[in-house]
């Protein structure tokens, strides 16, 4: 049985898509899995779930992106998250090491913490 029923990835690159899928379904983390290439398409496909209330559990997002990053995707769902009934939790999942980086995800009180890249079991199994 898995351990969330839901898990949004907000990445653009193909092949960090497949391993964090497979990684994913192989670790039963997640009953399913959707991907959204950007920040945009990521915000209008939780803007469609709002209207039944209903977010993933866990949101795994890039930063960097084209067409919307990561931190954009956040301004934007801080807008519309009153919506849903139980809020996700999100994870950052990118490579920066930039201190800057940490300290703006502290901004956003949902952001529970970063992962670095590539998602790794280990990394899921420390989220409960």
């Amino acid at each position: 049985m898995a351990k969330f029923t839901d898990v949004l990835l907000v990445e653009d690159d193909p092949i960090t898509i497949m391993v964090c899928d497979r990684i994913i379904k192989m670790s039963s983390f997640a009953e399913r899995v959707k991907s959204c290439e950007n920040g945009k398409v990521g915000i209008e496909y939780l803007s469609g779930l709002a209207a039944d209330c209903s977010a993933p559990t866990i949101i795994f997002l890039d930063i960097n992106m084209p067409v919307m990053n990561g931190w954009d995707f956040l301004e934007e769902f801080d807008k519309i998250k009153s919506r849903f009934k139980s809020l996700p939790r999100i994870y950052l999942l990118s490579s920066t090491v930039d201190p800057e980086d940490y300290k703006k995800a502290k901004k956003f009180t949902l952001v529970q913490d970063f992962i670095s890249k590539p998602l790794s079991k280990e990394a899921l199994q420390n989220i409960n």
